[in-house]
C-alpha cells in the first residue's frame, strides 16, 4: 500500500510538472504572438504616417500651384479638433498680420465665425449713423469658400493625426481649433513646420517643413524643429 500510495503520489506530481510547464510554453508562445503583433502594428502606423504625411505635402504643393496659375487666394483650412484639412479659395485679396502674436496660447480661432461676427458689428454700427457719415465703401473681409476640386476633397484623418502646427506669425504652435495655411498668386506661401503621428507622445511622428517662396515641402522621419532660418525675414511679408 505504501509503495502504491508513493507511486500515486509520484504520479500526481509529475502530472503537476508537465501542466507548469505546458502553461509556461503557452505564455511563451502567447507573448511572441502578441510581440509580433504589436511590431506589426507600428510596422502598420509608420507605412500609415507616411503615407498621411506625403498625401499632406502633395495638398500643399497643390494648393500652392492653384495660386500661382489661377491667381486667386487659397488657404488649407486644419480643424485640428475634427481632424480635417481643405482648402479653400477666395477671389479677394487677402493680407496676412505678419506681427508676432501670443494670444492664440495654443488654440485657433475660427476665422470665418470671427469675421461674420466682426460684419454683423460693423453693420450695426453703420445703421445708427446719418447717411451722408457713412463711408461711400466699407473696406471688405475676404470671403473664403470651400474649394471642391475631386484632387483635394476634404480630408479626414482617423488613426493619423495633425499634432501641431507652427507658423511663423505665432509664438506657440497650434494643438487645437482651427488653423489656415495662406497661398497667395504671387507665387509664395506661408512657411509653417507641421507634425504627424498618433500621439504627441509618442516618438513615431513625421515633420514637414514648409518653404515659403517655392511652395516645396520637406517630409522629414522624426519630430524636427523649425529650421535655423524660420523665423528670417518671414514675419515681415504678407499677402499682395
Amino acid at each position: 500500500m505504501r509503495v502504491g500510495g508513493l507511486h500515486r503520489a509520484g504520479t500526481r506530481h509529475s502530472e503537476a510538472g508537465y501542466t507548469i510547464v505546458e502553461l509556461m510554453v503557452a505564455l511563451a508562445i502567447i507573448g511572441f504572438v502578441t510581440g509580433g503583433a504589436v511590431m506589426g502594428f507600428r510596422s502598420l502606423v509608420r507605412s500609415e504616417l507616411r503615407s498621411q504625411s506625403s498625401k499632406l505635402a502633395a495638398a500643399i504643393r497643390y494648393s500652392y500651384d492653384r495660386a500661382l496659375t489661377t491667381g486667386a487666394f487659397y488657404r488649407l483650412h486644419f480643424d485640428l479638433d475634427a481632424q480635417t484639412y481643405r482648402l479653400e479659395r477666395s477671389e479677394s485679396r487677402v493680407l496676412i498680420d505678419t506681427k508676432v502674436s501670443g494670444l492664440s496660447r495654443g488654440r485657433g480661432e475660427d476665422r470665418d465665425k470671427l469675421d461674420k461676427e466682426a460684419a454683423e458689428e460693423e453693420k450695426r454700427a453703420l445703421n445708427g449713423l446719418p447717411e451722408e457719415l457713412i463711408p461711400p465703401q466699407a473696406p471688405r473681409r475676404p470671403r473664403f469658400a470651400e474649394y471642391k476640386d475631386a484632387t483635394l476633397p476634404e480630408i479626414k484623418l482617423k488613426r493619423i493625426k495633425v499634432l501641431d502646427i507652427l507658423l511663423p506669425r505665432e509664438k506657440d504652435p497650434y494643438l487645437t481649433g482651427h488653423a489656415y495655411l495662406h497661398f497667395f498668386p504671387d507665387g509664395h506661401t506661408e512657411r509653417a513646420v507641421i507634425h504627424l503621428g498618433t500621439d504627441s507622445q509618442d516618438d513615431v511622428q513625421y515633420t514637414l517643413w514648409v518653404h515659403g517662396l517655392t511652395g516645396r515641402v520637406e517630409v522629414l522621419p522624426g519630430r524636427q524643429p523649425p529650421p535655423l532660418d524660420f523665423d528670417a525675414g518671414e514675419r515681415d511679408k504678407g499677402g499682395t
